[in-house]
This record gives structure tokens, sequence and C-alpha cells, in this order.
């Protein structure tokens, strides 16, 4: 029993003085990114404010036409009140309030929807940007790539936007 700890406790000893070892030989191969540049910086990011502008274009402008109407009654509403008898002042009230209450349903339908619509489109892109970046780290050799917009500092030669964005361009 007294031999089987003293070898279990050598074998700990020989693992504990080979990780050091092993551990230096192979420091791992680290770079940042700035990735609110690089994505500032793809080519199809201006198609995309394109597409998503003509794509909202109709629904913006139908919101729009029931602002101005809206706007147009509340004027005649304040315009005419003195002459309006009760029942055509609480029915002008009353027909306000749904036009808000639509008006602010819509608006934040359109503004729900079209952030999906943002999201989706820029999610897509970063996938293109992260393969890109899977691709690089695999040729180059490195273990680890992080995003230079989340770190407190890190040199500027470990960044390799540039080569990314040299990548994407092409």
């Amino acid at each position: 029993m007294k031999a089987v700890a003293i070898t279990f406790a050598a074998l700990i000893a020989l693992v504990a003085s080979v990780a050091p070892a092993q551990a230096q030989n192979a420091s791992p191969k680290i770079a940042v990114i700035d990735v609110a540049r690089v994505f500032a910086e793809m080519p199809e990011r201006d198609a995309i404010s394109q597409r998503l502008e003509e794509e909202f274009a109709e629904p913006l402008a139908q919101l729009q036409q029931l602002e101005e109407e809206f706007e147009q009654l509340r004027e005649r509403m304040q315009r005419d009140q003195a002459i309006m008898t009760e029942e055509e002042l609480a029915a002008g009230q009353e027909e306000l309030r749904q036009r808000a209450s639509g008006l602010q349903r819509g608006g934040e339908q359109i503004n729900q929807y079209m952030q999906q619509r943002e999201s989706e489109e820029r999610n897509q892109l970063l996938e293109k940007m992260f393969v890109v970046v899977d691709a690089y780290a695999a040729e180059n050799g490195y273990d680890l790539i992080m995003d230079k917009g989340r770190m407190l500092f890190s040199s500027p030669a470990m960044d390799i936007s540039d080569q990314i964005i040299e990548r994407i361009v092409d």
C-alpha cells in the first residue's frame, strides 16, 4: 500500500513538472479584431441599407399619411371646438384618441419589424465576417481572436482588422 502511494506521488510530481514545460513551449497565438470597424467597411452594408429603405418606404409613407390626417383632425378640432355641439366634440375627441392609439401601435409595429429585419441582415453580415475570421485564424495558426472593442487594452501589433477587411473586400 505504501509503495502504491509513493508511486502515485511520483507520478503526480512527474506530471506537474512536465505540464509547465509544455505550456511554455506552446504559447498561444492571439490576435484582436475591431469588429465594428470591419463591419462598417463591409461592401454589402450599403446595399443592405438601401434594400431595407426600399422595403420600409411604403409602410413608413402610410404611417406618415396617418400622422398628417391625425394632425389635420386635431387642428380642425381646436379651430372649430367653439362652434361644435357637445356630441360633435365628444365624437371628435374619441376619434382623436382612437387615431392616436392606432398611430402608436402602427409605429411600434413598424419599428419592431424594422429592428428585426436590421438584426437579421446584420447577423448575416457578421456570420460572413466570422467565416473569414475563422479561415484566417486556421491559415495563420491563431488560437484566440478577440473583439478589440471589448478589451481594455491590446497592442496595435495584435490587430488583424486590416487583413480581415482586405479578405472581405476581395
